[in-house]
């Protein structure tokens, strides 16, 4: 309390000695720079400015809500024809009808690609061949269960 009332007087003091003409010139430009930043912390964004953002982010959200709600769609979609999740990246998922577009392409590509897999695996290992045996050089015994016994 001593130090503010001392800075008071010190204050009091120094008014005492500055001319009134002085002093009325430094409330002036204390006053300016004042008002300056007042104006320069002030927005400068009009109503009708303020207005198209909301909106757009209204927009945005909107967008975005529709997007997770088609990605629902899709999954739902993917697990009753029993397709894999993972195939969810490969989906357009801007309106239903692309959507929906989209998910018969990728169900086509994932089907064939399987078929082709499972026909592959099928094809397996081609039979072994053993040494060729020369009819000419078997006994009669051995030709009959060559081409008899089986």
């Amino acid at each position: 309390m001593n130090e503010m009332n001392e800075a008071a007087v010190a204050e009091e003091q120094a008014r005492e000695m500055l001319p009134a003409a002085l002093q009325e010139m430094i409330r002036k430009a204390v006053a300016q720079a004042v008002a300056e930043e007042k104006k320069a912390f002030q927005p400068t964004i009009s109503p009708a400015d303020e207005l198209k953002e909301r909106e757009a982010a209204l927009a945005e959200r909107e967008q975005a809500l529709i997007q997770r709600e088609m990605r629902a769609f899709a999954r739902e979609q993917l697990a009753l024809r029993q397709l894999p999740d993972v195939l969810i990246g490969a989906l357009c998922c801007k309106d239903e009808a692309c959507c929906n577009e989209s998910l018969d392409q990728v169900e086509k590509a994932f089907r064939t690609a399987v078929q082709e897999g499972v026909v592959e695996r099928m094809r397996g290992q081609e039979p072994a061949r053993g040494d060729a045996v020369s009819l000419d050089t078997m006994d009669d015994d051995a030709y009959y269960h060559f081409t008899y016994a089986k």
